[in-house]
């Protein structure tokens, strides 16, 4: 019997649409112009919709801003998925791994204007509670998940891995907000900055595990 084709449901995926222009666009803005000088006419002309559908789906200019740094954290966590098992895939050890995602997030501070987005406007903007919300679903959760991951091979033992996962989330925030917007200093404070978080990290290390 041949099957029923399954039913495409026309106004979620519109809805899906329209939230994906709102959210580019506003990315595009937001890392331009911050937060508070971003146009919301400008956003939706961007996007190609109303003024009305911005606040329909997303309540405020502010509850936009909230989905698209929620956008950028998620997408930080699947850059550093990506580095840390391409580095498993090829043979590397767990700790080589979890210091490849460490380097692919610090990496992606030397965009200025990511950096202002995520460091400065997004606690400043949303708040304490909202922006910890946002943490402990996407970068928190993962630096989580990846402590646990690497004290499953012996590493960090002895450490309670939330305390560690903030401790460690913490540094990397920090590192990224030590760069410089300057283009031409960045790559030298990145070496630095990342040679720093490696030594740190190494001084948490189990000796056993060297």
């Amino acid at each position: 019997m041949a099957e029923t084709p399954t039913k495409r449901d026309g106004r979620k995926e519109n809805a899906s649409a329209t939230q994906a222009a709102l959210q580019n666009a506003a990315l595009r803005w937001f890392s331009a112009q911050g937060f508070e000088k971003a146009p919301v006419g400008s956003i939706c002309a961007d996007a190609g919709v109303t003024v009305g559908a911005l606040y329909h789906h997303y309540g405020d200019k502010k509850g936009l801003f909230a989905a698209v740094v929620e956008q950028v954290d998620a997408g930080l966590v699947q850059q550093a998925l990506a580095a840390r098992q391409a580095v498993i895939a090829s043979g590397g050890s767990a700790w080589d791994a979890f210091l490849a995602s460490i380097a692919t997030v610090l990496q992606a501070g030397t965009n200025a204007p990511l950096r202002r987005l995520m460091l400065v406007d997004a606690p400043a903007v949303l708040g304490a509670q909202v922006w910890g919300e946002i943490r402990q679903r996407q970068g928190l959760g993962a630096m989580r998940g990846s402590i646990a991951a690497i004290q499953a091979h012996g590493i960090f033992q002895g450490h309670d891995a939330e305390r560690l996962a903030r401790i460690v989330l913490g540094a990397l925030y920090g590192g990224m907000d030590s760069l410089p917007d300057d283009e031409a200093g960045v790559q030298d404070a990145l070496a630095d900055t990342r040679q720093c978080l490696v030594a740190m990290l190494d001084g948490l290390r189990n000796k056993d595990t060297l």
